[in-house]
């Protein structure tokens, strides 16, 4: 049960926290649980699972999981709303009338279990149902909510990422889901989880990933689109990019230092950056470190993922952070299936994200 549990509030993913809402204080006067999932059981264990006897007992509900996390005096409100995949909107007014009593809700939403996993394609993937009607019903009633959606796949939530001031991405974590969601909820674990997945913002974007081959006409930006590689009526970033991830801490990156500007091969060089934790709470921070081949001989993608370090900091920590580049580093499969390196102008970048880097240059010589 403990690694369980160590293992689900490590999944868990901040996508936004807007003005500090999140870590809830567990002194909360009343807090309204409402969603298909602030009871569910089996839908946590995700569609590779079975159902056992034991269920009940076994599995940690999100509700469970908050009533043993807040105080004594603490009052707890449930509503369902809806169901996972439902067309009615029928207890919406009850979910409404809990909202309104309660000092902040949240708002459990997402995929059931059997909707992501061995032949489970779906061609929309929305919040299924009505469940964005529920959450824009229940941001109405102008309390503080936070989101979380459980699923086994990257969603669309445009509406919901860009009205709700604090969202959790929390997968399906498994029979300790609900204690996993506590601790991140009210602070007793900093949220490190980083997105494995680039998230769209429509179906149309899809196939989008971060790796992708560099065009010949790419678009730089939203502005640059005529006669670009560029849908003309979307943008051409994704809702979240691959890598990211919030906690509760602030950190922030220094420029890149390189030992050279250039090397050999059988020679290397280190990349260096200082993060810094300008946040209140501890945390930990996973530092990305990405690559781009300007002049190779065949197209590369515009960043490749070459490495990462985990470091944990203290509020008002920071420390310096180094990766080693060789020319082994560097290597590629080229048009005769060789793996090789070639000498050429390269750019590194060093962030919490793919899309959020710093960036520096540097050359393979012979």
């Amino acid at each position: 049960m403990t690694v369980a549990r160590d293992m689900a509030k490590k999944s868990i993913v901040l996508l936004k926290n807007e003005k500090q809402l999140l870590p809830l204080s567990k002194k909360t006067q009343t807090i309204a649980l409402i969603g298909p999932f602030a009871k569910a059981k089996s839908d946590n264990n995700g569609f590779w699972s079975y159902d056992w006897p034991d269920d009940s007992i076994r599995i940690t509900s999100l509700w469970e999981g908050v009533q043993k996390k807040v105080d004594a005096g603490s009052k707890l409100l449930y509503a369902k709303g809806c169901n996972i995949n439902d067309t009615l909107t029928s207890g919406f007014t009850e979910a409404i009338n809990i909202a309104a009593q309660a000092d902040v809700v949240v708002l459990s939403v997402g995929e059931a279990r059997d909707m992501s996993g061995e032949a489970k394609s779906r061609s929309n993937i929305h919040l299924p149902g009505v469940q964005e009607e529920l959450i824009k019903a229940v941001m109405a009633t102008g309390k503080p909510v936070v989101v979380l959606i459980s699923a086994g796949r990257p969603l669309v939530f445009n509406w919901t990422a860009d009205n709700v001031p604090a969202i959790l991405y929390t997968w399906w974590l498994g029979t300790e889901a609900g204690n996993a969601i506590a601790d991140v909820l009210f602070g007793d674990y900093n949220p490190s989880g980083k997105l494995p997945m680039t998230f769209p913002l429509s179906e149309g974007q899809i196939p989008i990933y971060y790796n992708h081959y560099f065009t010949g006409r790419p678009a730089r930006n939203d502005s640059d689109k005529v006669y670009r590689s560029a849908y003309i009526d979307l943008s051409i970033y994704p809702k979240f990019p691959f890598g990211y991830g919030l906690g509760y801490s602030n950190f922030t990156y220094s420029d890149i230092t390189l030992s050279a500007a250039s090397f050999k091969p059988g020679q290397s060089i280190a990349a260096s950056v200082t993060v810094t934790n300008g946040g209140k709470f501890d945390g930990k921070e996973t530092v990305q470190f990405y690559t781009r081949d300007i002049t190779a001989s065949v197209v590369r993608p515009v960043k490749e993922l070459k490495g990462f370090q985990q470091v944990f900091l203290k509020a008002g920590e920071n420390k310096k952070i180094t990766f080693t580049i060789t020319a082994d580093d560097l290597r590629f499969y080229n048009d005769k299936l060789q793996y090789i390196y070639e000498t050429g102008e390269f750019k590194m970048f060093i962030g919490g994200n793919s899309r959020d880097v710093k960036e520096a240059s540097f050359e393979l010589i012979k």
